[in-house]
This record gives C-alpha cells, structure tokens and sequence, in this order.
C-alpha cells in the first residue's frame, strides 16, 4: 500500500483486529482453563463435606457478575 492510498487500508485493519482477536482468545483461554479447573476442584470439596453449593452458587456469581451463571439442569 503506497502513503495516502485508502484502497488497501480496510483490508490491512480488518487483517490487524482479527489476528488481535485471535491472540487475546488464546491468551483468555490458557487463563481460564486453570480458573475453571479451580473451581471445579472448590465446588466438590465443598460438596464432599455435605453440601450441594450449585444452585445457590449460580445465584450468587449471577447476581455478582451477571449472566453466564445458569442453574444446572438437567437434560440441557
């Protein structure tokens, strides 16, 4: 692309914001693998000692952040 030329810049944009967004979806993805494994291992210790946390934990994190917190259910 020569100086002043807009021909190839939406081109050259869209190029730079999708390898961004690939790098920041791998980068959040090795984050959140560990996160999640954490969380999974705090919920079961929390039910071998006779509690059963799941509802009420969806409640709180949903009240607390919003979606993404469904109560389990099953068949879905």
């Amino acid at each position: 692309m020569m100086p002043g030329d807009y021909a190839g810049l939406p081109e050259e944009v869209v190029n730079v914001v999708e390898s961004a967004r690939r790098t920041a979806g791998r980068s959040f993805n090795a984050m959140m693998i560990p996160a999640y494994r954490e969380i999974g291992r705090r919920i079961v210790a929390t039910e071998q000692g006779g509690q059963t946390p799941i509802a009420r934990l969806a409640d709180d994190l949903t009240h607390r952040f919003g979606r993404g917190f469904p109560r389990y259910q099953p068949g879905n």
